[in-house]
């Protein structure tokens, strides 16, 4: 798709679709991950009886320190979702049920995710440790977006945390709160990161030892 206009009374409408998105991407990999470590056997289950609900709430239910670690990426999300609810006196339920807002922030979120899709069927473990990676890329998308009214999500790899984004992110301007909201969302999920592939390599070294 190439650049896209959008209206501006759309804007935060769309950057909360796409946030929630996030999330459910988060429970959908989080879920995988624990399959992977403790019941690999369900891993070919077929995914139409999987519900997202399952996803979060067999995370929610985990101890170990990835499903921990995925948790507080959902919660850092969440929180964000929740400060524009309350900046703009939003309701959810009505905002998720719109199907114009829904089909043109799924096609733009289809577009953001689609490296991480990649990766998910080779490897659940690297999947997981990109995930957030792409996720603050994703943000950072969705900085641009709030700022420009506009956003050519095709261009993810190049023109942002893949390519050319970083100093572009370092100078954004944030003296639009929309703006501020989601670039401290971005520096919290960059933070998971590290902390997703650290405890990765922690686990890596102790089963070498």
């Amino acid at each position: 798709m190439a650049v896209t206009k959008y209206a501006k009374e759309d804007i935060i409408p769309l950057v909360i679709h796409i946030l929630s998105f996030s999330t459910v991407k988060f429970a959908e990999y989080g879920y995988k991950a624990i399959l992977e470590s403790e019941l690999p056997d369900l891993l070919g289950m077929d995914e139409d009886d999987v519900t997202a609900d399952l996803h979060f709430q067999l995370l929610d239910a985990a101890e170990d320190d990835i499903s921990i670690a995925i948790n507080k990426c959902i919660a850092y999300i969440d929180a964000t979702i929740d400060t524009f609810r309350i900046m703009y006196a939003i309701d959810l339920e009505e905002l998720y049920t719109d199907e114009r807002l829904h089909e043109i922030a799924s096609q733009i979120y289809s577009d953001l995710y689609y490296y991480a899709d990649g990766l998910i069927d080779d490897n659940i473990s690297s999947a997981i440790m990109e995930l957030p990676f792409t996720a603050a890329n994703a943000f950072f998308f969705l900085c641009r977006l709030i700022i420009h009214q506009e956003i050519d999500a095709e261009m993810s790899m190049d023109e942002g945390f893949y390519g050319t984004g970083w100093e572009e992110f370092e100078f954004l301007d944030t003296s639009d709160n929309n703006v501020a909201v989601v670039y401290d969302l971005v520096q919290h999920i960059l933070k998971m990161n590290i902390e997703i592939s650290d405890i990765y390599s922690n686990r890596d070294h102790r089963n070498r030892n």
